[in-house]
């Protein structure tokens, strides 16, 4: 069976505390465009993790078998949920340690994420959301650049229409400079996600590394606008919209 995590509990300041996944792009709420991604992809299982207008954001998503919804908890009240369920070897241990994982990461403890992936690959070694969980925080730490390509690779073959799994891997080719290639696989999350400021960030900064800098510029600010401040890359696309500006 797989299975999906979708994210949706978020909270914008900067849509004076809307949830940005409601507001609507070329008349469609953004959380419709990687979720529809989501259903034609053959997904048996869809999670959506809700939070903040939790009911506003129900009433968007038409009703679909797939779909599971659950009310976002404390990443360390989760962890330590997750540490009962494998301690009981619940099935799909492997999920719990993938889960474990995000929520370490989440919390900025990198050490533990990435040994809770390594553990769920070794007991599911194909698991194209765990394959793409450690191989792009392998990527953004600079590390193992050949290995993650491979397994994004390996990630990207089992679920093609997942726009995470191919930001990480445009984002791999990018680091290897591909530029082309970087460029064309970015360019297909953008029309899938739309709204993705990390997305439309790394898009800027591979349309730079290219010398397109005026698309370069259209991205990030693009980028800017739609970045919330748990994307943590405001001050540092602003910095590049300056130095371009000034250049």
């Amino acid at each position: 069976m797989i299975k999906a995590i979708l994210l949706a509990a978020g909270q914008s300041k900067r849509l004076k505390n809307e949830n940005k996944l409601i507001k609507k792009f070329k008349n469609k709420s953004l959380i419709n465009y990687p979720l529809n991604s989501l259903i034609k992809n053959n997904v048996n299982k869809i999670i959506i993790v809700l939070g903040h207008e939790s009911a506003k954001i129900k009433k968007i998503i038409k009703k679909n078998k797939k779909i599971i919804f659950v009310i976002n908890k404390k990443y360390k009240s989760a962890i330590e949920v997750y540490n009962e369920m494998i301690k009981l070897k619940e099935d799909e241990i492997w999920n719990m340690y993938y889960r474990r994982g995000i929520c370490y990461e989440r919390l900025g403890d990198w050490k533990n994420a990435e040994k809770d992936f390594i553990k769920s690959l070794d007991i599911k070694s194909d698991s194209p959301n765990v394959l793409n969980y450690l191989a792009y925080g392998w990527i953004e730490r600079e590390i193992r650049l050949d290995q993650s390509l491979a397994m994004l690779k390996q990630a990207y073959q089992a679920n093609p229409d997942s726009y995470y799994i191919i930001d990480s891997l445009a984002w791999a080719h990018y680091k290897k400079n591909n530029l082309d290639e970087a460029a064309r696989l970015m360019e297909k999350v953008i029309d899938i996600a739309p709204g993705e400021a990390i997305s439309l960030d790394h898009l800027g900064d591979i349309y730079y590394a290219m010398d397109r800098k005026r698309e370069a510029f259209h991205f990030w600010k693009q980028a800017l606008q739609l970045a919330e401040p748990e994307d943590e890359i405001e001050e540092e696309v602003q910095s590049k919209i300056e130095n371009l500006n000034a250049g």
